[in-house]
């Protein structure tokens, strides 16, 4: 049974009503027929911002959910935008962002059955989703989508699908809003009270003690209570990628970055510690390096909120299910921070005299690199602005260069690795946060990927600054040629648009630096304007990003250079 236009013009009115009553002001979507009503009957009191693909669509509402901690919404109408979909919301998944995603369809389009409603949905949601609800009956629906939204930022966050059916049956009543009742994302009770007296009396007897902090003590918003405890217990702190911001990058006490692109700081206390107390993060090889060799000399203890992740990669001494707030707080308020500041004073000063820099480049035939560029912008920029990296050679060398001294500055796509991620989910950042400074780092492999994206930053007249790092390579694919495979290069030599030209005909504004004189002047005006500014830089073409640690290594094994 087809949708009439009316029953599409209720059922988009349900929708946004029941959006806006949680507190939602912005949903991403894109232009297509089924959602029509979307934006003809629009909503006084909801954005609804118009994006020109939908994974762009995805990634902006996914943007939006890190900057703010609170769901993105986005909207997909038929089966086929789903599809195009799929790899921001796999995105999202990977990184624990919560994501509330909306398809079906919401306008009649045919008077027949779809050729697209044959698709199995539910089994390509269903790995990359918390939960998928099926609306068959227009009255489920404000309750389901009040539902999946607070579904979706509990617990462990994550996306969550809300699929409308082709044949749900409509009431024609009126819709009268509900007053549900939601609480506030909880904080995962602590079920075991044996289990934090172990974990206490482990850091409070531990000479050689090591904070391990992941994306999941940003999303609990536990930063400031960490900063508490490292500070009275004086413990060294390094950091996943997800997890950089949760402790500021400036202090004595942070080490780096940990793992395959780690400073030699971080990856040498990890590998000299006796404990190792590892929060919101998931072991993922790219900070193990080879298991059998990671952390040897330690006890370790493991907290998260997902019980799943505990002893699945890495058998731990004391796995804790929790919530990374939760845990921190409780042992702020139990522990002899003076007795562990003794046992670690002579840690403390062994450790934070390790090199925590990364090296520079050792030959390069350009005048501009990109470390250089990062710590330009960086230099200019403000302490609150939100970074958000494209993946690649940039992404690490904004993690090692861009001082990040607060949570939920640096929006990158980690588990998954999507290229194309950052200048869309740089848009739902600057809607979340519209009084921040949104920079957007690209390479010029990844900006091609969904650069269509500038005419939107340009139609709503964002503030975004873009940095592209042009090398002319795809640069870490390149990089693992030229050290793994004896210099054997294979499609990655890639050419790219004049870039200046193309904010120009976008609209944007376009600046070119070859220099170091020439970059600092154009990241310095680019700052000085209003809107949208594309800076593109031409860095030196075969820059490695070091440290690296080789496949199947330790991460102690780590190389400084490519001699």
């Amino acid at each position: 049974m087809a949708t009439s236009l009316l029953e599409a013009r209720i059922n988009s009115k349900m929708i946004m009503e029941s959006i806006s009553s949680i507190g939602v002001k912005s949903v991403f979507g894109c232009q297509e027929e089924s959602l029509i009503s979307f934006y003809c009957d629009r909503n006084p009191n909801v954005d609804y911002i118009q994006l020109r693909h939908e994974q762009a669509a995805v990634h902006a509402a996914d943007g939006f959910a890190r900057a703010s901690g609170k769901p993105g919404v986005v909207l997909l109408g038929t089966s086929l935008s789903l599809t195009n979909g799929i790899t921001g919301i796999a995105t999202a998944y990977s990184d624990s962002v919560p994501l509330l995603i909306i398809s079906g369809p919401l306008f009649p389009i045919h008077s027949s059955k779809n050729a697209f409603d044959d698709l199995n949905i539910i089994g390509m949601a269903t790995p990359i989703t918390k939960h998928i609800f099926t609306v068959e009956n227009t009255d489920d629906l404000p309750l389901i989508i009040h539902q999946a939204y607070h579904l979706a930022a509990n617990g462990r966050p994550g996306p969550v699908l809300i699929e409308i059916s082709t044949n749900m049956a409509p009431k024609h009543q009126k819709y009268v809003s509900n007053d549900f009742n939601l609480a506030e994302p909880f904080l995962q009770s602590l079920k075991n009270e044996s289990e934090l007296c172990r974990a206490l009396e482990f850091i409070e007897t531990a000479r050689k003690p090591v904070f391990l902090i992941g994306g999941g003590t940003i999303i609990s918003g536990a930063s400031e209570v960490l900063h508490k405890i490292v500070q009275q217990c004086q413990i060294p702190v390094v950091t996943t990628l997800m997890g950089i911001g949760a402790y500021s990058t400036v202090d004595r006490l942070f080490l780096g970055m940990l793992g395959m692109h780690g400073t030699y700081a971080a990856n040498k206390a990890v590998h000299q510690c006796d404990l190792l107390i590892s929060i919101g993060m998931r072991f993922s090889d790219r900070v193990t390096g080879r298991i059998s060799g990671f952390s040897p000399k330690s006890k370790i203890i493991h907290v998260d909120i997902d019980e799943s992740e505990l002893n699945k990669i890495l058998q731990v001494d004391l796995p804790i299910v929790s919530d990374a707030k939760a845990f921190l707080s409780w042992l702020h308020n139990h522990i002899d921070h003076q007795k562990v500041n003794y046992n670690t004073k002579n840690w403390v000063n062994e450790a934070t005299e390790w090199k925590r820099t990364v090296p520079r480049f050792d030959k390069s035939n350009s005048i501009l690199s990109p470390q250089t560029v990062i710590q330009m912008i960086d230099r200019y920029s403000d302490d609150s602005a939100l970074v958000v990296t494209d993946v690649g050679q940039h992404q690490i060398w904004t993690a090692h260069n861009y001082k990040f001294k607060n949570p939920r500055t640096l929006l990158t796509s980690g588990g998954l690795g999507t290229m194309g991620y950052g200048l869309p989910a740089a848009i739902g950042a600057a809607i979340s946060r519209p009084t921040e400074q949104v920079i957007c780092v690209s390479g010029d492999g990844s900006f091609q990927m969904n650069l269509q994206e500038l005419i939107t930053i340009v139609k709503y007249q964002l503030p975004i600054k873009i940095a592209i790092l042009n090398n002319g390579y795809l640069g870490m694919v390149r990089q693992w040629q030229q050290l793994f495979f004896n210099g054997r290069y294979s499609s990655v030599k890639i050419s790219s648009p004049d870039f200046v030209k193309l904010a120009d005909s976008y609209g944007a504004v376009g600046f070119k630096a070859q220099t170091e004189e020439e970059a600092k002047q154009i990241i310095i005006e680019a700052f000085n304007l209003q809107g949208p500014v594309l800076m593109e830089f031409n860095v030196v073409e075969e820059e490695n990003v070091f440290p690296m640690v080789p496949p199947n290594h330790n991460n102690h094994q780590t190389l400084l250079s490519k001699e």
